[in-house]
């Protein structure tokens, strides 16, 4: 092969390009090879000798994929142009791989040197991230390229910030003007830049290709790359071209200096240094002043010693005795800068040999990869907390559905191969969401958090506790040989809240319900583990909540029924399948009738009378309460127009105010338009408001319910004694009336507490000049309590259980006869 050196040449780069990490290629005019270095010979996987004066042809994929490089890349050459590429080639063997290839004339000698670098592993890199945006943006802002956004529209240019650093301008300044950067464009390119733009604007070309100069700001000018692509829209108007600007300016360089072979050293742009066999540096490039701000003078002569810690001359040491074993070495590295300055870089090692293959010295190669390491270790950072923020509540910090679900499947696959069972405990905090209507979302958030905390002391640390919305946890139990494990755990659980919580120097005394499911005795999945446990939960609240239940096959009917119930209950509301019911209230002193409170019934087809304790939840949680409660209203008063019509007395008509009603934007004028359809007139009207439902928003509250107190209509606070309520807030209601809590009357007059609960009630009311009525009265020791103690309005079973409309109606007459 021709031999390109002389004899006054330096050995050092003799061996440099044969040892070099960067391919050389010297093809002659007619496209036959000349030289090839050993690098190159090794990506291609041939001798020196078979490739000589061999066509080029023998290195691509196929004949046509020789014939476009012969298009896009050696007839440009050959034009005297230069050439930078990415090109897919062809190994002896077959496999392909990308190199970025640099192509130029050699002046004087009808010849053409390329430079090639192996990329394959970056084009393989750019494919796994293209779509995602993290990364894409990481890319963007670290890329050497300048990507650029021209609005063919609006003529707006944008262009990322690494324009600045190839043509000293920022975004403020001239070129960012399409207009100005005409201007900026070299005098000998404007023309074939403007065209070739023009050209890819009307699609005569696919992509926009080329290479020209730009004025630099300190005064030079700047080698410039371009590519681009024009968009267009639906109509196949030309609407934005979008592409990257590459500085080019050393590449361009490194080809014109191509007769000087040190020259070709000096210019690339990553560190080369060489040294002998003991580490003294010998040679030292731009690249590695650039790197590491030593300059020449600075480093040759110097141990490479000089550019590593302390802590690494052990890592080095083993790297060079592998480099003299294998004859190469490839790692990463951290290399100490001039100003103590880490950087991380990709080091290639190889042997220099003199001419009878002796190792003389060394050859690194260093590729700064710092801003690429941070960029990856950012991008794991981020991506852990994706992952953690995707599988935790983020109230709690405990597992979500998500990860619950993830969680119970590994353990059943778990269990199985072990023979063991494993426990699911399903938990519902009772009566949560009075904490969340009354006192607000944010007490209720501190409140689960505590609840967790408590969960968190008591489970092994083999269990999973998590959350999945609302007031509902679940813990795992794996492990274990029998369901009595599962019992002691839920034993402890609802035990842990018998203490109260303390939130805001608020008490609350809080108790669960548990549901069990076992695998493999109830079922072998997650679905039917879970729903189980569900069902089990709600047999504890059937059981008087503040307990745990285990899962039997009766509850799945039971279950069933309830998403039977669920389903029907919309139709029934548009059927209007509910009765309005009266029960009367009572002046105990007189025996005579003062009024009654509606309640409603769903009459079902299949099912016969409902009670509201069975359907009123589900329409709440279902969104249909303010529809069944406007419902009610409208039927009732219409009943007891009728009934004033036809001469009857039946008194004051008491009807339940959701809060979902009370907080309707519509409400005040949906009331007055009932009132004014029905002919019912404002004072026979009583709303009862539950006690918690009014302090969820004391303010809003006191607004609303003036409005209706201004409308003749009496207010009274149902269930008294068993909300948040606050005696300053209190005074302000415009209410009139108080009604006591049946759990206050039960045990009444044998229950001292209760006894003592009852008479404090009265004497509130009587210092608040309010009405006072007990409700669930059922014998007559209760009602003599009542009239002892002052209160003479009484409600319950002692006079009369609720009626429908006819039954009520034969009440009314005869209580006139009474």
């Amino acid at each position: 092969m021709r031999n390109m050196y002389t004899n006054e040449q330096h050995e050092w780069q003799k061996e440099f390009l044969n040892n070099t990490h960067i391919g050389i290629l010297i093809t002659d005019l007619n496209r036959k090879h000349r030289f090839a270095n050993t690098y190159l010979c090794r990506m291609f996987g041939y001798t020196q000798r078979e490739l000589f004066n061999q066509s080029t042809e023998i290195l691509h994929i196929d004949h046509q994929n020789y014939l476009k490089f012969t298009q896009i890349a050696f007839d440009v050459v050959m034009k005297g142009k230069p050439v930078g590429i990415d090109y897919q080639y062809k190994q002896k063997d077959g496999s392909l791989f990308w190199v970025r290839i640099s192509g130029n004339l050699i002046h004087g000698k009808n010849e053409i040197l390329w430079t090639m670098v192996d990329i394959t592993q970056h084009v393989e890199a750019q494919k796994e991230i293209v779509n995602l945006k993290e990364r894409m943006e990481l890319a963007i802002e670290g890329n050497r390229d300048v990507v650029w956004d021209w609005n063919l529209i609006t003529n707006d240019l944008y262009v990322t910030p690494r324009w600045k650093d190839i043509v000293g301008y920022d975004s403020k300044e001239v070129p960012y003007k399409i207009k100005m950067w005409k201007k900026y464009l070299h005098p000998e390119d404007r023309k074939n830049v403007l065209r070739d733009i023009n050209d890819n604007i009307h699609g005569k070309t696919e992509y926009l290709d080329n290479i020209h100069r730009i004025y630099h700001q300190d005064g030079h000018w700047v080698w410039i790359h371009l590519r681009g692509k024009t968009l267009y829209d639906e109509n196949g108007t030309a609407i934005r071209m979008t592409g990257t600007h590459r500085d080019i300016t050393q590449e361009r360089e490194l080809q014109l200096k191509n007769k000087e072979q040190a020259q070709i050293i000096e210019q690339i742009h990553d560190s080369v240094i060489s040294t002998d066999l003991e580490g003294n540096i010998l040679s030292w490039n731009k690249g590695s002043e650039i790197l590491l701000e030593y300059n020449a003078k600075e480093a040759i002569g110097k141990h490479i010693t000089m550019i590593y810690r302390e802590e690494d001359y052990s890592f080095l040491q083993k790297n060079i005795e592998q480099l003299l074993e294998y004859g190469e070495q490839h790692v990463e590295v951290s290399l100490v800068k001039k100003s103590k300055d880490i950087v991380i870089a990709d080091l290639s090692l190889s042997l220099l040999k003199d001419e009878k293959g002796a190792p003389i010295g060394m050859i690194g190669y260093s590729q700064d990869i710092t801003e690429r390491k941070k960029a990856e270790k950012a991008l794991l950072e981020q991506k852990n907390i994706f992952h953690y923020q995707a599988n935790h509540d983020a109230l709690t910090q405990l597992p979500n559905r998500l990860s619950f679900t993830e969680t119970l499947e590994r353990s059943l696959k778990k269990a199985q191969r072990k023979q063991d069972k494993v426990a699911l405990l399903f938990i519902d905090i009772d009566h949560f969401k009075k904490i969340n209507d009354s006192l607000g979302h944010a007490v209720g958030d501190k409140v689960l958090q505590e609840v967790t905390k408590r969960f968190n002391k008591i489970i092994r640390g083999s269990d999973t506790l998590a959350r999945l919305g609302g007031d509902e946890f679940t813990v795992i139990m794996e492990n274990i040989s029998e369901g009595q494990t599962a019992s002691l755990l839920a034993q402890r659980l609802v035990k842990s809240l018998n203490v109260p919580i303390v939130i805001q120097k608020n008490e609350f005394y809080l108790s669960c319900s548990i549901g069990i499911s076992l695998y493999p005795d109830d079922g072998n999945s997650v679905e039917n583990l879970l729903k189980y446990s569900d069902t089990a939960m709600y047999k504890a609240k059937a059981e008087g909540r503040d307990n745990f239940q285990f899962y039997c096959e009766e509850m799945t009917e039971i279950a069933y029924q309830r998403v039977i119930m669920e389903s029907n209950l919309r139709t029934a509301l548009k059927n209007e399948d509910f009765v309005v019911y009266y029960q009367p209230q009572i002046n105990a002193h007189t025996n005579q009738l003062i009024g009654m409170e509606a309640l409603v019934r769903w009459q079902h087809k299949t099912m016969g009378i409902i009670s509201p304790q069975q359907f009123i939840p589900l329409a709440e949680s279902m969104g249909l309460i303010v529809e069944l409660d406007r419902y009610v209203m409208k039927e009732a008063m219409k009943q007891v127009v009728k009934w004033y019509k036809e001469g009857l007395n039946p008194g004051i008509l008491a009807l339940n105010l959701s809060i979902k009603q009370l907080q309707s934007k519509d409400f005040i004028s949906t009331l007055k338009n009932i009132l004014r359809e029905t002919g019912f007139k404002a004072q026979w009207l009583e709303f009862e408001i539950s006690e918690s439902h009014i302090m969820t928003d004391p303010k809003e509250s006191i607004k609303i319910l003036n409005q209706i107190s201004e409308m003749g209509i009496e207010l009274a606070i149902d269930d008294f004694g068993t909300g948040y309520s606050s005696l300053a807030y209190l005074k302000k209601f415009p209410i009139d009336k108080l009604k006591i809590d049946r759990s206050f009357i039960s045990d009444l007059p044998h229950d001292d507490e209760d006894s003592a609960i009852t008479k404090a009630v009265i004497a509130l009311a009587k210092s608040l000049n309010l009405k006072i009525v007990a409700e669930g009265v059922e014998t007559e020791e209760q009602k003599d309590f009542m009239l002892e103690n002052s209160c003479k309005t009484i409600q319950g079973y002692y006079y009369s259980k609720p009626l429908p409309a006819s039954h009520f109606e034969s009440f009314v007459k005869s209580n006139k006869t009474a």
